[in-house]
């Protein structure tokens, strides 16, 4: 790897361990010098001489990739054996148990709330039983619309 070579800020940044800002700023300080964008690799060293051009974010990427693919594997390997799988049957039957149980809970409260609405509007006078109606009308509506076909 040639000791001139050209870099872009975020990769120098990763080589040297910093942040792009703290680069910007050894740059407006005159402390490296760039081209047209791009540090030189020997400037680089000059600040920071551990720099190697090994660090340059490829090693961090295969390790992040390596461990994603072993992290897939055992899950894999996990949704292959029957117990789990069935383990996570049962457990998503019991969702879906609570969750039919939540969904009846609303249907009665849309229930007693259309009961009581319908309630308020026999005790009102008729431009409040108007307003109670067209929302009575709406409510009816929107649960005809939830309802599956």
């Amino acid at each position: 790897m040639s000791a001139d070579r050209l870099l872009s800020l975020s990769q120098a940044a990763r080589m040297a361990g910093v942040t792009r800002k703290i680069l910007q700023k050894h740059i407006s300080c005159g402390d490296l010098s760039t081209f047209e964008g791009y540090l030189r690799m020997s400037d680089l060293r000059t600040i920071y001489p551990e720099v190697c051009g090994d660090r340059s974010g490829m090693i961090e990427k295969v390790r992040r990739i390596q461990d994603a693919a072993a992290l897939k594997k055992s899950v894999d390997r996990i949704k292959d054996d029957p117990q789990h799988l069935a383990h996570e049957l049962h457990r998503a039957g019991l969702e879906i148990a609570r969750l039919q149980k939540e969904v009846e809970s609303y249907k009665q409260l849309a229930a007693v709330t259309e009961e009581r609405l319908v309630e308020m509007q026999e005790q009102c006078q008729s431009k409040e039983a108007t307003m109670l109606s067209t929302l009575i009308g709406w409510h009816m509506n929107q649960m005809k619309i939830r309802q599956p076909h």
